[in-house]
């Protein structure tokens, strides 16, 4: 099974699905989200093709239904071609299964967010003893209620497909790291459409060095992201909850510094430099031996 492979003429749409279940997910994640976001993009509010100023809710509307129509309703879609009930049954199992271990859960909550603090406050020149104590009850008010939005946006419509369908199936054929770094590099073209749009990455649309930054911090973390995920055997769940652990944890940590944190490159240092140590440390493989395999 091959992401990109060449396509023979005359093959009924249901075989070249079967055939290239990659391919299939991927076309679909990328065209259900874009064609529903287009209309943003596209609006007064992005590129200003359409002579349309989108209201507040109906942004936000169809920004939350992109997540859903593109990787969630992928995952599905092809894994009912491709493995038939007993596929989206098990994917369905995947999506509820809690059962990770509570040193998971530790790691993720706990260990995440101080991993980025700590990363940053190096980088930016240290974190006082007085701001740390003073910050937190942001764990409170800012992290937690993040992480419980987050699962329903964009975490679910996303992870269901991102680590749910694709990670396991790239890292069979490519292997942890090599099957990350895919990933990591089309969940951060899936985001393209968003970028011109004022007030959603830069208050004034496009930004080339931030779309960059953005990337490369996408891509890195995914690395980091594979080795939570496949030691929580493969749970679509946790996949959930990382997801919207790390988007929380990008608001939490700039209010806790005091508005230092908030810089993409940084955030791409600091899970480069992580992503190095566990393929160092795991010898490349982040805990694949956990995974479950079908």
């Amino acid at each position: 099974m091959s992401i990109f492979t060449s396509v023979q003429p005359g093959g009924s749409p249901t075989a070249l699905v079967r055939q290239h279940p990659l391919v299939a997910y991927f076309v679909l994640a990328f065209s259900g989200t874009w064609l529903f976001f287009a209309p943003i993009t596209l609006s007064q509010r992005g590129l200003g093709v359409l002579p349309v100023e989108l209201p507040d809710v109906a942004a936000f509307l169809l920004y939350f239904l992109a997540t859903y129509t593109g990787p969630f309703l992928a995952a599905f879609w092809v894994t009912r071609m491709v493995e038939g009930k007993d596929g989206v049954q098990r994917l369905w199992r995947r999506l509820v299964q809690w059962r990770v271990g509570m040193q998971w859960y530790l790691v993720l909550f706990l260990g995440y967010p101080a991993l980025v603090l700590a990363g940053v406050a190096l980088l930016d020149g240290g974190l006082s003893l007085n701001r740390l104590l003073q910050g937190w009850p942001l764990l409170i008010s800012v992290y937690l209620p993040g992480i419980l939005f987050g699962i329903f946006f964009p975490s679910l419509g996303e992870e269901t497909g991102w680590r749910g369908f694709a990670l396991p199936r790239l890292q069979s054929v490519y292997g942890p790291v090599v099957g990350s770094l895919i990933l990591g590099v089309l969940h951060a073209l899936w985001h393209l459409p968003a970028y011109p749009v004022r007030g959603l990455f830069a208050d004034a649309g496009w930004d080339t060095t931030l779309f960059i930054a953005n990337s490369l911090a996408i891509v890195t973390a995914t690395i980091v992201w594979t080795w939570l995920f496949n030691n929580a055997r493969g749970s679509i769940f946790f996949a959930i909850l990382i997801h919207a652990t790390s988007n929380a944890t990008s608001a939490l940590v700039p209010q806790w510094l005091g508005g230092q944190g908030g810089d993409l490159w940084a955030l791409a240092k600091i899970f480069g430099v992580t992503a190095l140590f566990l393929i160092f440390f795991t010898r490349g493989r982040l805990g694949y031996d956990r995974l479950p395999q079908s």
